[in-house]
């Protein structure tokens, strides 16, 4: 008997589907700046699983690009040892639940790629530990679409340390779906949260092929009371010069955050102008040895209400 975890299960299962003749798409290539080709997505055998599958095979479709699932959960695979010291029944009762859970994951992603149409897709089961796997392949696609964390969800723990880890480890913008919700447009209408930093920079930069397709770009900086500087003034001006170098109108508008923090003042503005997707920068912090995610990343991966990306 073969684990789900074994040589055959990890196999990539390529998808090809009849191309849909009526979908066109000039925008991956827009004045200069390549659009999303290969677009990942953490598959599970969750219910969430789902609508994170169907937001990722719909952006595939709209950028003419890739969709890569990868299925990755916190179970443990079924080791040599382990299935020595396990009575036949057990080891063989394990296999059975962890190879029907992947089988369904597979099927659902299947079912998103049929519902979309798209002409090119695959699933993958890597083996090994399971959110390093998932930060290798998302070093190799242009983009990670992910879930929030449910936080009453018995596998809290491990979403946290998977949205955590694709965040800082992999060099590519994430894509975070909200547990609730449905999102028929993503990129429409765009808030951007600016900050004169690195990882904001890269998020600007990593969410352009959305920007430039978008309806409304609205870039927001906050800054605490009595911190409003001349500098700030000079720093919204040179990111919407950037923008405009990018062919993307962007309004620009600045805010003083009092009693809300800025993570819930960025959602509050984002629900009164009817936005579709924040984007901003992941932050971190050292504690110890480690990072860990910064307040207002923090905040936001807890209380999002509408899909956010994230670069680090």
């Amino acid at each position: 008997m073969v684990a789900p975890g074994g040589a055959a299960a990890r196999a990539m299962t390529g998808i090809k589907l009849p191309a849909a003749a009526s979908v066109h798409n000039t925008a991956t290539h827009t004045g200069g700046t390549m659009g999303y080709r290969t677009f990942l997505v953490h598959v599970d055998d969750s219910e969430q699983s789902e609508r994170r599958l169907k937001v990722a095979a719909q952006l595939a479709r709209s950028f003419c690009g890739e969709l890569e699932g990868v299925y990755v959960t916190p179970t443990r695979e079924m080791t040599p040892f382990t299935s020595a010291i396990l009575p036949d029944s057990v080891v063989e009762s394990r296999l059975r639940e962890s190879g029907d859970a992947q089988a369904r994951a597979e099927e659902r992603f299947r079912a998103a790629v049929a519902a979309e149409r798209l002409t090119a897709a695959r699933f993958t089961a890597p083996a090994g530990p399971p959110i390093d796997a998932a930060i290798l392949h998302t070093c190799y696609a242009d983009i990670a679409i992910v879930g929030q964390p449910l936080p009453e969800d018995a596998h809290a723990a491990f979403a946290n340390d998977l949205v955590h880890g694709m965040l800082m480890g992999a060099g590519r913008p994430v894509l975070l779906v909200p547990h609730f919700g449905q999102f028929p447009t993503i990129g429409s209408s765009v808030l951007v949260a600016w900050k004169e930093t690195r990882e904001s920079a890269r998020a600007v930069c990593d969410a352009l092929p959305f920007l430039k397709r978008a309806n409304n770009v609205v870039v927001m900086s906050i800054s605490a009371p009595g911190d409003d500087t001349v500098r700030d003034s000079q720093s919204d001006a040179g990111i919407a010069a950037y923008l405009a170098r990018h062919d993307i109108e962007a309004k620009v508008r600045h805010e003083v955050a009092e009693d809300i923090d800025a993570g819930n003042l960025l959602l509050s503005r984002a629900a009164d102008l009817s936005c579709d997707l924040v984007v901003m920068g992941a932050y971190s912090r050292p504690r110890i040895s480690e990072l860990v995610l910064g307040g207002v990343t923090r905040l936001m991966l807890q209380a999002m209400t509408l899909p956010v990306l994230m670069s680090h």
